[in-house]
């Protein structure tokens, strides 16, 4: 346990191969956030009812596709050993890329489409009075 808090464990540029049981929960997860992806936009093609919240699934669904093919590609360098790409420390920056992403959302999510559904409320209430052509 103590190997996992030093910084040549996650910072040496030399690929090292992962324990098969750690390689192939990996591969499970990523692939089950590709499959959650595929899930979420086909659910939010099917909501298009309430148009904000079908573009928060939309953004989700595309943050499952691209993180979990980045994490497999992180992957599948491991196991082969490239030297770069193969790096532990990609592992982190996926991490730190897939909190981002899920903060980006969450701030549309919870901030941002409120103010839309009110705003656009607010213009459908208006627009009834207005004269069509």
């Amino acid at each position: 346990m103590s190997n996992l808090l030093t910084w040549s464990y996650w910072f040496s540029l030399s690929a090292r191969e992962l324990m098969p049981s750690v390689k192939t929960g990996l591969v499970v997860a990523f692939l089950a956030l590709i499959a959650l992806g595929f899930l979420a936009r086909s659910a939010a093609k099917k909501r298009s009812g309430d148009m904000f919240w079908a573009e928060g699934g939309k953004r989700f669904a595309a943050m499952a596709f691209w993180m979990g093919f980045l994490g497999l590609f992180f992957v599948w360098c491991t196991h082969e050993l490239v030297y770069f790409f193969g790096a532990r420390f990609w592992f982190l920056a996926w991490l730190l890329g897939a909190l981002v992403w899920t903060g980006f959302i969450a701030k549309f999510l919870i901030l941002v489409v409120p103010k839309k559904k009110a705003e656009y409320a607010e213009q459908a209430r208006i627009r009834k009075w207005i004269p069509k052509n």
